[in-house]
Formats: C-alpha cells, sequence, structure tokens
C-alpha cells in the first residue's frame, strides 16, 4: 500500500510542481494560462485591496509583482490622470501586461517593466503610492523588498502590501478555513513561503522606515484577507 501511495505521489508532483513554480515564476504555455488563472482568481481581492489604498486621480503608482496587470488597469481607472507601472519578473506577465493594458501603454499612461523586488527599475521617490497585492509571499528578500518600496515612494506616500492567505484568526471560520486552510497554510509553509499575520506585516514595515503602519482585514474571506499600509 506504502508503495502504491509513494507512486501516486511521484505521478501527482510534476505537474503540481510546475503549477507552484508557475504562481511564482509563470513561463511559456503554462506560465500563459496561469496568468490567465490568477487574473480571474484575485480580482476580488484585487478590487477590496484598491479600495482601501485611496488612490487619487493625479498619482503615479507602482505595482510590484504586477502578473497579467489586472490590478494596473484598475489602478489606472482610479488614477486617470497620473500614471501606473508594473513590475514582474517573469517576462511572460510583462507581456500580457501590456496585451491586457494596451490603450493605457500607447496613451503613455501606464507602462510594465520586467524587475526584481529587491532591485526595482525606477528612481529614488518617483511614485505617489506602492502596491504588492498577493505577491509578498514570493519575495526573495522581504526586507530588502520593503526598502526599495521606501526608496522609490516620495516622502508622505503610501505603501501597501495585501495578501490572500494569513495567519488572521476567524472567531467563526467558514468550512473552507476549517477543513482546509491550517493543511494549505502548513503545506505552503514546508515550500518556504512565510505565512504572515497583519501584525506581521505592520512590524516589518516599521522595520523598514515606514511610519503609521495598520492594517485592514477580512479574516473569513479566502484563508484570510489582509491589507498592512503604511507611509514613509
Amino acid at each position: 500500500m506504502t508503495d502504491m501511495t509513494d507512486r501516486i505521489d511521484k505521478l501527482l508532483k510534476a505537474p503540481l510542481e510546475l503549477v507552484e513554480n508557475n504562481f511564482k515564476r509563470p513561463d511559456g504555455r503554462a506560465g500563459r494560462l496561469i496568468g490567465h488563472v490568477m487574473t480571474k482568481q484575485h480580482r476580488t481581492l484585487t478590487v477590496w485591496a484598491i479600495e482601501h489604498m485611496g488612490v487619487r486621480r493625479s498619482e503615479r503608482v507602482l505595482d510590484i509583482g504586477c502578473g497579467g496587470g489586472m490590478a494596473v488597469g484598475l489602478l489606472s481607472e482610479r488614477a486617470s490622470q497620473g500614471f501606473v507601472a508594473g513590475v514582474d519578473y517573469s517576462a511572460e506577465m510583462v507581456r500580457q501586461s501590456v496585451r491586457r493594458n494596451v490603450d493605457g501603454v500607447a496613451a503613455g499612461r501606464v507602462e510594465f517593466k520586467q524587475g526584481d523586488a529587491g532591485e526595482l527599475p525606477y528612481e529614488d521617490e518617483s511614485f505617489d503610492q506602492v502596491s504588492a497585492i498577493e505577491t509578498f509571499y514570493f519575495w526573495p528578500d522581504p526586507m530588502r523588498g520593503l526598502g526599495e518600496a521606501y526608496r522609490v515612494l516620495r516622502p508622505g506616500g503610501q505603501v501597501s502590501i495585501t495578501l490572500e492567505m494569513s495567519r488572521e484568526a476567524a472567531e467563526r471560520p467558514t468550512v473552507k478555513q476549517r477543513f482546509l486552510g491550517k493543511r494549505f497554510t502548513e503545506r505552503s509553509e514546508r515550500e518556504g513561503l512565510r505565512i504572515l499575520s497583519g501584525n506581521d506585516l505592520v512590524e516589518m514595515l516599521g522595520k523598514a522606515g515606514f511610519r503609521d503602519g495598520r492594517y485592514v482585514a477580512e479574516p473569513t474571506r479566502s484563508f484570510g484577507w489582509v491589507c498592512a499600509l503604511a507611509r514613509k
């Protein structure tokens, strides 16, 4: 029975690793598919996050880990007289983002660059807001990434880190959280993803030099939505 279980695990491991790797860095045909899946899956979370950002019409906004560019498109609707940039370390996601935001790119109000959270391809004090929606888990060096967010923000600018999976405890867990949440988060941590709470995020933002840190949470949504915000 154990041998059979091992064989099944090996058969399943390859496709699961392909999916997981493409969530981190989408590439090729699988990456294109994952990009579209993430765009649809994260839309509700993204709308929620953007509502808390309070983007103004003339602001300059940077989205780190822009994926397929859906968040950038929504942000550009808010910053209708400003500028919105997206950075992703997947060349495939940059291409997909450009296609999804072709009008904004053509008008010069939107741009995408391939880059890393730890070395953002923008000058100091270039943006009024910096966001990272459902990507913070994958930053190789989170504190360095927060330092880069601080660098490219103008004085008084705002950073926001949004996660779909957190340690926020619901007083009345949903069925999904009760039966899947613990297993999912434990497996994610075994794979190297640190699952954080709102307080964890606020503490990290403070260590990176940000002030007035706070967070909002929807503990019963998915695996615990959380959005931490702070100012430079």
